[in-house]
């Protein structure tokens, strides 16, 4: 149970980027559809980020996660976490105002209920996947974030993991991901990222909302993200976990449907593509490629 972001835009859409940050950290701290799930509005089990920055042509990564437990525990972790994450967005925004030319971001905050704690349990996850390239085979990074639940046992069975209970479920879904796209040439990654959601529908158990940035050292990030919802007909739980893409001029994202309630009431200059289900979306600085998985 998290709140989610993903964008790639260029400078010119920066401060709209940097607004966004600040709707996310807000919907982070209350948001009232976790709260009629859950009893509490807060995310506050951990974030993390992975930011990929572009000046010239040279990109570079930063990749951050953090959860204060085990050292605190309960209200004290709750309250160092939500503080971490005001922090790490004011870093965000303050980098995202030097001179970059373009950047795809990845930004998690965490809820969970009988998984692992801990920074190691904190999204976003990254695994090494090898993939073809013009240039021969390329060990590339591949991040997942993620939003709902999975059935980890099964998938960690199909892969030959052993024991998942070390692991969240995310983490194993990431493995189960980072297996299949093993081998595949990089320009086939979305294609094959949305086969993998589309056969993944019976091991979902609330949501599959996925954001995926996959860094291949000589093309650069793709960033993307796919969604699948189970038990739609129940209206709290499709509040919470209704996937939200978003446009403007120079960036294209994926937001959690807190994060665009705010972007609304703020008057954000941004078009909402909400209400659907059971996509994968490539974004692009100012322009999604939106895939139908069913």
């Amino acid at each position: 149970m998290c709140r989610m972001l993903a964008a790639r835009f260029v400078a010119g859409a920066s401060e709209v980027a940097g607004e966004l940050l600040g709707c996310f950290a807000e919907a982070s701290r209350s948001d009232p559809y976790l709260a009629a799930i859950a009893g509490d509005g807060r995310h506050c089990h951990g974030y993390g980020y992975v930011a990929a920055l572009r000046r010239g042509r040279a990109w570079r990564l930063m990749h951050e996660r953090f959860d204060a437990e085990p050292v605190l525990a309960g209200e004290e972790a709750c309250a160092a976490n939500l503080e971490a994450l005001d922090e790490a967005v004011k870093r965000l925004s303050g980098i995202l105002e030097a001179g970059w030319d373009e950047a795809a971001i990845l930004l998690h905050s965490r809820r969970t209920r009988g998984e692992p704690r801990g920074q190691v349990a904190a999204h976003p996850f990254r695994e090494e996947v090898t993939l073809s390239t013009e240039r021969g085979a390329e060990v590339s990074e591949l991040y997942l974030s993620h939003n709902g639940g999975v059935e980890k046992a099964r998938l960690a069975e199909l892969i030959g993991l052993g024991d998942s209970s070390i692991y969240t479920d995310s983490h194993v879904f990431l493995k189960y991901l980072a297996r299949r796209l093993e081998g595949a040439h990089y320009l086939d990654a979305p294609s094959a990222i949305a086969s993998v959601v589309a056969e993944s529908k019976p091991y979902v158990k609330s949501a599959l909302d996925i954001c995926i940035l996959l860094n291949v050292p000589s093309a650069g990030p793709m960033l993307a993200a796919a969604a699948y919802v189970a038990g739609k007909d129940d209206p709290r739980r499709w509040r919470y976990y209704e996937p939200v893409l978003v446009e403007t001029e120079g960036l294209a994202g994926y937001v959690s449907s807190t994060v665009r309630d705010l972007a609304r009431s703020r008057g954000l200059r941004l078009r909402f593509v909400d209400g659907r289900d059971g996509f994968l979306a490539v974004l692009n600085p100012g322009r999604l490629e939106i895939r139908e998985l069913f």
